[in-house]
């Protein structure tokens, strides 16, 4: 494995031990396969971060750490791709652990390796769950900055959050639902990913109060994904043929095969407002498989964050940004231009 970097370079890119790295570098066995994809994605990072040495300015080693739908994280890494070299105060290098599943416990111990690191920071998507909160309050006592990301965790030592107001945005879901649904009491489905996640809690909430507001009379059926896999979807369907439904509020994600469950069960497919801008949703938008997109710029989230960690390490030399970012609305005759990053 040709490369220009040092055991202990790629060692701390990873977050592995110097032995482990070199057994993996120099092709020994006894190492986990997931072990060695870390190693050769720490690789692929610091080839890619290398354009940014020539920058001047102090190196902040940041972490993320994110349990999302693969699109998110897909489109999370491009948002860091594309924001970190024009940040020009400081040379933010980044360890990114990406997870579509991120059970707590590995999530408390990557916290946890990102505290004996000494990382300059930590960009944290997660369950809002005591063991994380713990491991987010050592954190903070080691003066090692943590940003939530699209959902967050108050109180619990994070130093700032980035990512939408989610009650507001479930507000607005139901704004949009009742614009679209003339029948006085229609029923409505929710379907949530993880009943962990603060964010998907408060849109959720907003959602139902700006719904009880807007029509009093409709009623909702919430359903929650967990740990079920690819079934969801058809469950979602079955429910909606019991009970038929004039909209669908897909506050987790996995809109096509929401889509895909409907048709095979030979259902019409409900009024549906989805979240986040990636390939797929894109995607059904521009085909009128779904009525609107809410969704908030993954640039603007990472800007954030960074700005956050300048502002702790500048000691307030840089202003600490205002917590959130704006919320946006993608609806289909608004595809007709790409998207530009920034």
């Amino acid at each position: 494995m040709a490369h220009p970097f040092s055991i202990k370079e790629i060692a701390h890119q990873a977050g592995l031990s110097t032995a482990t790295v070199d057994r993996v570098v120099h092709g020994r066995p006894g190492v986990r396969r997931q072990t060695v994809n870390r190693v050769h994605a720490a690789i692929r990072e610091l080839e890619a971060q290398e354009a940014q040495l020539a920058m001047s300015g102090r190196k902040l080693m940041i972490d993320l750490l994110v349990e999302a739908p693969q699109a998110f994280l897909d489109a999370l890494q491009e948002a860091l791709r594309h924001e970190l070299p024009l940040i020009q105060t400081a040379i933010f290098r980044a360890r990114s652990d990406l997870r579509a599943r991120f059970p707590v416990e590995a999530i408390t111990g990557a916290l946890e390796r990102a505290e004996r690191l000494k990382s300059d920071g930590v960009i944290l998507m997660a369950p809002d769950a005591p063991p994380i909160r713990e491991a987010v309050a050592r954190l903070a006592a080691r003066d090692i900055p943590v940003v939530t990301l699209a959902t967050d965790m108050p109180g619990s030592g994070r130093s700032g959050y980035a990512g939408l107001d989610n009650h507001q945005t479930g507000e607005t879901a139901a704004w949009l639902m009742r614009s679209w649904i003339a029948a006085p009491d229609p029923h409505i489905i929710v379907t949530k990913r993880n009943e962990g996640f603060r964010g998907e809690a408060e849109r959720e909430a907003g959602f139902r109060q700006g719904l009880s507001r807007l029509c009093p009379g409709a009623r909702i059926t919430l359903l929650v994904q967990g740990k079920e896999g690819p079934d969801f979807a058809c469950r979602v369907a079955e429910t909606v043929g019991a009970a038929p439904a004039a909209g669908l509020y897909s506050i987790g994600g996995g809109n096509r095969a929401l889509v895909r469950a409907f048709a095979q069960a030979g259902l019409p497919r409900p009024v549906m407002i989805g979240h986040d801008l990636d390939p797929e949703n894109r995607a059904l938008l521009a085909e009128g498989a779904l009525e609107a997109v809410l969704y908030h710029e993954l640039t603007d989230d990472i800007r954030h964050a960074l700005q956050v960690f300048l502002a702790v390490h500048s000691q307030g030399a840089v202003p600490m940004p205002v917590n959130g970012t704006p919320l946006r609305l993608m609806l289909p005759p608004m595809l007709a231009q790409p998207p530009k990053l920034g």
